[in-house]
């Protein structure tokens, strides 16, 4: 492992004499690539789903060794299991991965993986090393999927692909120190040691099953023989119970299935099937929550109302359960409902992220939009790279025919997900209607140039 005095001078990007960079720098960086990601690659937008991983990641870094701790999650609606880790603090995860793991302590082991590449800040460290030449120009590629993305998406796909392989897909022996420091946190965090070898064994079972189809994570992260060998070591010298493995976790599980079935009738079937097997007070929740989300979705909305009202009354506290029965009545468009239990809700439990989105839909659904856009102005100001909140904010300052806040949300949609072309047109839109503003037309003025010095610096680097 690198030392403390070698990783703090790390040269700022930009330093030719060396292809090193800093914290700070990959900061930046990531911040860059994952507005490309976010413009090429479909996110899963549903926010009990996203909420649940964010708490996840953050509560696991507590147990890391990462010195900067300002993560940023992708969830991608893709059904094949992968998840990575890029220079900043970014962690992408596809929901595949939370369909398959069978345990919270299965998913936590990759996600503990991962943290452990950022933490031992192995992107910087094989570039430093400079024991491959192609390496040393993976702050150039970075630089390019940016500009790339301003002409075709396609290129700056393109350049994702070979960012992917080349800064993401790490040694053997980076491989090796993530496992063994991802393992440690693993324990640390109060998880089934056995949960990381098991997990190596769904997927080889998922990869012989599969042709590999579905298993993009191993492109990334070979799985070898050393690898689940040593895991297996490790797991087997530790000895414990009562290891977590919460409910929320089978909840959010079970949304994926939902998600990913192909038609909702094969979900109400399998969860209905799930529900008459189950022995246990919790196995029987699960299956009832994703019943009554699979008869929502099927439009069975007095079944689908009927399941949720049963399933909280078996633990009504569970505030997933509680807002299981607000989605069904937003499905169902029982908008008083929806707006009279979304408001109660979000009142017992302030800033709650899904309750502020499931709210702010419901107000829309009322046409109540002065109320929507004061909930969702209110949680852009905590999510401020969020595409969800942006674009739900413009779409409701459309209807309330706020057309300057359109204008501002628009701009932020799309400079969050890399389109810097359509963000500049949007902040000169809203100053065509900012008027006499003086304050209002700086902040704009300002916010186009910084738009357009990130854009030319990038260029510089290219």
């Amino acid at each position: 492992m690198s030392s403390t005095s070698e990783e703090e001078y790390l040269p700022e990007l930009g330093d030719t004499s060396s292809s090193a960079i800093s914290l700070a720098s990959e900061y930046e960086l990531g911040r860059l690539w994952i507005a490309q990601l976010r413009r090429s690659t479909p996110e899963l937008n549903d926010p009990i789903a996203q909420d649940y991983l964010e708490h996840l990641i953050y509560r696991l870094s507590e147990y890391s060794q990462l010195q900067d701790k300002r993560l940023e999650i992708v969830l991608i609606d893709q059904k094949n299991i992968n998840a990575f880790a890029a220079p900043g603090g970014i962690i992408g995860v596809a929901a595949g991965l939370i369909f398959h793991a069978e345990t919270e302590g299965q998913l936590v082991s990759v996600l503990s993986h991962e943290l452990a590449h950022l933490s031992q800040r192995h992107f910087a460290r094989r570039i430093q090393r400079q024991e491959d030449r192609g390496l040393a120009n993976a702050l150039i590629i970075l630089a390019s999927i940016a500009v790339a993305a301003a002409s075709t998406p396609e290129a700056a796909l393109a350049g994702q692909q070979v960012l992917a392989q080349q800064a993401l897909s790490y040694s053997r022996s980076n491989e090796q120190e993530a496992d063994r420091i991802g393992f440690l946190n693993l324990v640390s965090a109060g998880y089934n040691p056995q949960s990381m070898p098991r997990m190596f064994e769904k997927l080889q079972s998922l990869n012989r099953m599969s042709g590999s189809t579905e298993l993009e994570f191993l492109r990334s992260h070979p799985l070898t023989k050393k690898r689940i060998s040593d895991s297996k070591i490790r797991a087997n010298e530790i000895k414990g119970s009562n290891y977590k493995d919460s409910l929320e976790y089978h909840l959010v599980r079970t949304r994926t299935l939902v998600h990913f079935s192909k038609l909702p009738r094969q979900a109400v079937a399998l969860l209905k099937q799930n529900l008459r097997k189950a022995k246990t007070k919790r196995e029987k929740i699960i299956a009832g929550y994703g019943l009554a989300l699979a008869l929502s979705k099927d439009n069975k909305h007095g079944d689908a109302l009927e399941m949720a009202r049963e399933n909280l009354n078996l633990d009504p506290e569970n505030l997933m359960l509680q807002t299981a029965l607000l989605e069904v009545h937003i499905n169902a468009r029982n908008n008083l409902e929806a707006t009279a239990l979304g408001k109660q809700l979000l009142e017992i439990n302030p800033n709650n992220y899904p309750l502020s989105m499931l709210y702010a839909r419901a107000l829309l659904n009322q046409s109540d939009f002065e109320k929507s856009e004061e909930i969702l102005k209110k949680l852009s100001l905590r999510r401020k790279s969020d595409p969800q909140v942006w674009y739900w904010l413009a779409e409701v300052q459309g209807l309330s025919k706020n057309i300057l806040g359109l204008h501002q949300s628009r701009s932020e949609y799309f400079y969050v997900t890399g389109n810097y072309n359509q963000a500049i047109q949007h902040l000169r839109y809203a100053l065509e209607l900012a008027g006499n503003n003086f304050q209002l037309n700086e902040s704009l003025r300002t916010k186009i140039e910084n738009i357009h010095l990130t854009v030319e610096a990038l260029k510089e680097l290219t």
